[in-house]
C-alpha cells in the first residue's frame, strides 16, 4: 500500500489534539477535596502522554490554608495519598496514556504556590510533604512573621552549563527533591529571595534561573 501523506498527517492532528477521558469528573472531584476552583490551565502532549498545568483557586490565606491541612481538614481523604495522586490514578487508568501534573499552582487571598515537575508523578505524591515542609518552615519564610510571602517558587530550577567549553550549550537542572532550594517573594523585598530548606534560611544569589 502506498503511503499516502493525508492520512498521516490528519492522523498525527489527532494525536496531538486528543482529549483526555473523565478531566471534568478529575476537575470536579479536585474542586471538592480542596475546597477550591480547580482550572486545567494547558496540557503538553506528546504521542504517548499528556502533561497537565493545573491552577488552584482557594478563598483562604496560607495560613489558614496550612491549619485546615494540618487537622485533616482540607486536602485529605484519610490516607497517606494526597486526592490529588489519588484522582490522577484514576484519570491515569481511563486513558490510554501516561497523564502527569507538569505545573501545579495555588492561588490563595494573600500569595500564590507555583510547583514544578522534578520527575515523573513527584506533583501528586509529594504534594502533602511539600505543605507540610511549607508549615514547618512558615517562621523562617516569614523572617520571624516579620514579612508575608505573596509567592513561593517550589523549586528553584538551575540554569548551569552542559558544556564548560561551549556556552550554547545549555541545560536546566532539576533538583533531586523538593527540599532544597525555593524562590520567595516577600512584600518588603522588591526581588525575590532563595531559600535553603534544609538551613532553614535565606541564602544570597542570582534569581535568574528561577522559572523552568
Amino acid at each position: 500500500m502506498p503511503f499516502n501523506y493525508e492520512n498521516f498527517i490528519n492522523n498525527s492532528k489527532s494525536e496531538y489534539t486528543k482529549e483526555i477521558i473523565g478531566i471534568d469528573e478529575f476537575l470536579k472531584s479536585l474542586d471538592f477535596h480542596y475546597f477550591s476552583s480547580v482550572k486545567l490551565n494547558n496540557k503538553h502532549i506528546t504521542f504517548n502522554s499528556i502533561s497537565l498545568v493545573l491552577e488552584i483557586s482557594c478563598n483562604l490565606d496560607l495560613l489558614e490554608l496550612l491549619a485546615h491541612f494540618n487537622t485533616d481538614r482540607w486536602g485529605h481523604i484519610g490516607k497517606e495519598k494526597s486526592p490529588l495522586q489519588q484522582e490522577l490514578e484514576i484519570l491515569d487508568l481511563k486513558n490510554k496514556y501516561h497523564i502527569d501534573i507538569e505545573e501545579l499552582t495555588f492561588f490563595l487571598n494573600d500569595t500564590s504556590v507555583v510547583i514544578k515537575r522534578i520527575y515523573d508523578k513527584s506533583i501528586p505524591t509529594q504534594l502533602n510533604d511539600i505543605l507540610k515542609q511549607i508549615a514547618f518552615n512558615y517562621v523562617f519564610l516569614t523572617r520571624g512573621l516579620t514579612q508575608k510571602p505573596y509567592e513561593i517558587f517550589v523549586p528553584i530550577f538551575e540554569d548551569t552549563l552542559e558544556n564548560p567549553d561551549n556556552n550554547e550549550d545549555e541545560m536546566n537542572i532539576a533538583p533531586k527533591s523538593y527540599s532544597e532550594f525555593w524562590g520567595i517573594y516577600l512584600d518588603k523585598d522588591d526581588e525575590a529571595s532563595i531559600y535553603d530548606v534544609n538551613k532553614n534560611t535565606y541564602v544570597s544569589g542570582d534569581l535568574e534561573f528561577l522559572s523552568e
